[in-house]
C-alpha cells in the first residue's frame, strides 16, 4: 500500500503550500484531513488499508511529540520563572474546558459512553485515547475528538486571542497549548520561539492535568 504513503505526502505538501497564503483557516492539518477523507470515500478504500500504508508516518508521531521538549529547554529560564503561574493557569484552563465540554454534552443528551470519550479531549490524542480506555470508553473516538479539538484550536485560537488583545507570547502560547495540544503547538511555533515553547509546555502540563482530573472525576462518580 505504498500509494497511501505517497498520496499522504503529496496532499500534505499541497496543504502546506496553500497555508503560505496566510489565511488562518488554511491550516495544513485541516486541509489535508478533508482532502484525504474525500479521496478515501471516492476510492472506497477501507481505513484499515490506508492505515497499513502510512505506518512509517505514524511511527514518527512519538519522536515528533518528544522533540517538542527542545523549545521548552531553550526557554527554560524564562518559563521557569513563571512556572507557578503557568501551572495554575493550566489547571484552571483544563478544569473549565473539561467541565464545559461534559456539561454541554450532557445537556444535549449525548450518550454516557460518548461523553466519556469527549471528557479527555484537551489532552493530546495518545493521552486522551489511553484515558478513555481506562474509563471504559472508545479510545479511537477519543483520539478523533482530540485531533478535531487541535485543528479547531489551531485555526480559531490565534484570531480569538487577537480579538481579546492578548499579545504576550507566553500567554498566547500557553492558551493554545492547553486547548489545542500538538496541532495547536505546531501553529504556535509559527508565531515565534517563545510562543512555541510556552505552547509546548502548556501541552505537556495539560497531558498531566487532564488525565488526573478525568480519573478523579470518575472515582468520585462525576463521570
Amino acid at each position: 500500500m505504498i500509494w497511501a504513503l505517497a498520496v499522504t505526502l503529496l496532499v500534505w505538501a499541497g496543504a502546506v503550500w496553500l497555508s503560505r497564503f496566510g489565511a488562518g483557516w488554511l491550516n495544513p492539518v485541516l486541509i489535508s484531513t478533508i482532502v484525504l477523507v474525500a479521496i478515501l470515500l471516492v476510492a472506497r478504500t477501507p481505513l484499515e488499508a490506508y492505515q497499513a500504508g502510512t505506518v512509517p508516518l505514524t511511527a514518527l508521531l512519538g519522536p515528533a511529540i518528544v522533540a517538542l521538549a527542545f523549545p521548552i529547554q531553550r526557554h527554560a529560564k524564562q518559563l521557569g520563572r513563571l512556572l507557578p503561574a503557568l501551572v495554575i493557569a493550566c489547571v484552571a484552563g483544563a478544569i473549565v474546558g473539561g467541565v464545559v465540554t461534559v456539561l454541554l454534552a450532557w445537556a444535549l443528551g449525548v450518550p454516557h459512553d460518548l461523553l466519556l470519550s469527549l471528557a479527555p479531549k484537551h489532552a493530546t490524542s495518545a493521552v486522551s485515547a489511553a484515558v478513555a480506555e481506562v474509563l471504559g470508553a472508545d479510545a479511537s473516538l477519543a483520539a478523533v475528538f482530540s485531533v478535531l479539538t487541535g485543528i479547531v484550536g489551531a485555526v480559531a485560537g490565534p484570531p480569538l486571542l487577537n480579538l481579546v488583545r492578548i499579545k504576550d507570547p507566553v500567554s498566547r502560547g500557553l492558551a493554545i497549548g492547553v486547548s489545542a495540544h500538538a496541532i495547536g503547538t505546531a501553529r504556535a511555533m509559527e508565531d515565534g520561539p517563545t510562543t512555541g515553547a510556552s505552547s509546548a509546555l502548556g501541552m505537556a502540563l495539560a497531558s498531566l492535568v487532564v488525565p488526573t482530573l478525568c480519573l478523579v472525576a470518575a472515582l468520585l462518580g462525576w463521570l
